[in-house]
């Protein structure tokens, strides 16, 4: 008797994913899946650290700078930046006053002619 190919691989198929999904399911609601995976992200967490705590120790020795100290010298540029856009804005804003302007001629100011 010959069956037809696609339907028993689609009913195979279908049959691994409810036995799949049934073991997933069990296996992620289990108490020993919450453990494993904390322990994971904590192990992450500190190996993270380590790295972290290595890499700053390593750029001292090197006595280079580290990623926080280029974060300060950003923010400090930033606030820099800040205050000469002020100042720019307080010089463009005063240009508008009527000044005596020197004369072009050849004569220095206060000679009479």
């Amino acid at each position: 008797m010959a069956t037809n190919p696609a339907d028993f691989f689609r009913s195979m198929l279908g049959e691994w994913e409810k036995l799949a999904n049934g073991v997933g399911g069990d296996m992620l609601k289990s108490e020993e899946w919450s453990r494993a995976m904390n322990a994971g992200t904590n192990a992450n967490v500190q190996a993270q650290g380590a790295v972290k705590d290595t890499m700053a120790r390593a750029l001292a020795a090197a006595n280079m700078p580290s990623r926080a100290e280029f974060e300060d010298l950003s923010a400090r540029i930033g606030r820099i930046e800040a205050s000469l856009a002020r100042i720019e804005a307080a010089v463009i804003a005063d240009d508008g006053v009527d000044r005596p302007r020197p004369t072009r001629g050849r004569k220095p100011p206060g000679v009479a002619a």
